[in-house]
């Protein structure tokens, strides 16, 4: 009785040697980056029980997603273009000024001011 035979140590000792290296079972199953110190922090201080209990957590939780970082290299638009814009905004806005003191004076009709003014914007 005080002997423990070949069945007694396959009960008893392969389901102990399971849950000891659990935090390395679940390390190795999950493709962890640092599994392999995770395999080494279970099989040298597993003993602990907290060192058991830091392997297993640290098995369990989730790698950091790697981060991308991308550069934009475009350079800014040029001033010229905003420039030739406002140039042409401007333009718009003088003539539009005028057609409108010409309604005001008289010199145009609201039909020619419109049809005028709608051909200034189109363009």
């Amino acid at each position: 009785m005080g002997r423990i035979g070949a069945t007694e140590f396959l009960v008893i000792g392969i389901p102990f040697i399971v849950i000891y290296f659990l935090p390395s079972i679940i390390a190795l199953s999950r493709k962890k980056n640092n599994g392999a110190a995770i395999i080494m922090l279970n099989f040298f201080l597993g003993w602990t029980f907290i060192g058991w209990i830091a392997s297993l957590i640290w098995a369990c939780t989730t790698d950091r997603e790697t981060q991308t970082i991308v550069v934009n290299n475009t350079p800014f638009p040029k001033e010229e273009n905003s420039s030739t814009q406002k140039n042409e905004f401007d333009e718009k806005l003088n003539s539009l000024q005028k057609l409108k003191n010409l309604l005001d004076s008289g010199v145009l009709s609201q039909e020619e001011f419109e049809q005028q003014k709608s051909k200034l914007l189109e363009s």
